[in-house]
Formats: structure tokens, C-alpha cells, sequence
């Protein structure tokens, strides 16, 4: 699978790190496989997508797979905080775009270029979340 994830239940995070050329199916299968059991109220999500090609996704792409993210999301949570890491660019274009195409008052999107920032704005331990390590 493109994107390669792990649940932290000692942090309520979900860490996900997606690399390579990725379509919104990708991104779809990955919302479909994610399962969480006995949700926490509230969800942090640390997704590094600094290694990601983006180039084939399209505006329609980004909010099928924002409402896919909410429809995951909407009664099963009082509050999701997703903190986006990725490169300059087209990816950094589209997650804020990610961020604006379908708003929710209980998913909070954040785009970052430094992951010690986005640690710090979902409140984990700088420890937290190297290389991969899940893989």
C-alpha cells in the first residue's frame, strides 16, 4: 500500500507516511483500511507526505478525498487534528487546499514543512514519529 500507517493508543495518533507517485485511490484505500478500536474522543493524526508526488491529482481529487476523510471521521470522533508535513510545492499547495474545500468544525487540518512544528502543534513529544518506524 502507497501509504503506510500505524495507531499510537497511548497518544490517540494515527501516524501515516505516504511516498511516491499517489492517485486519489490510494488515498481512498487508505482512509477504507484505516481501523481504530474504541475511538478516543478526540483524534490526532501526523501525516508525512514529504516524499510524495502529487502531480497527478486533480481539484475534484482533493475533495473526494477530503470527504472521504470526513465521512471516516464524522460520528465516531468529537474532534480530529490532522497536522499535513510535506515538501514545497504542489503537495504543499494542494493540502492547504485540502484544508478549504469541504470545512468541518471537528477536523482541523494543519500544513507543515518542518515535522518538529507539526509535533508541536498537535502536542506530541518531539520522540515521537521517526523515520518511518512502523515500516
Amino acid at each position: 500500500m502507497p501509504i503506510q500507517f500505524e495507531y499510537r493508543a497511548d497518544l490517540n495518533c494515527l501516524h501515516a507516511v505516504g511516498e511516491g507517485r499517489l492517485s486519489r485511490q490510494d488515498f481512498l484505500d487508505y482512509h477504507r483500511n484505516i481501523t481504530i478500536p474504541d475511538p478516543p474522543p478526540t483524534l490526532l493524526i501526523l501525516s508525512d507526505y514529504r516524499k510524495l508526488d502529487a502531480s497527478d491529482l486533480t481539484t475534484s481529487d482533493i475533495e473526494a478525498i477530503r470527504t472521504s476523510a470526513l465521512s471516516r471521521t464524522e460520528n465516531k470522533y468529537e474532534t480530529v487534528k490532522e497536522a499535513l508535513v510535506v515538501s514545497d510545492g504542489l503537495v504543499f499547495g494542494l493540502s492547504r487546499m485540502f484544508d478549504g474545500v469541504v470545512h468541518s468544525d471537528k477536523y482541523e487540518a494543519g500544513v507543515f514543512t518542518d515535522m518538529n512544528e507539526a509535533k508541536s502543534w498537535l502536542g506530541l513529544p518531539n520522540s515521537f514519529a521517526a523515520e518511518k518506524p512502523f515500516l
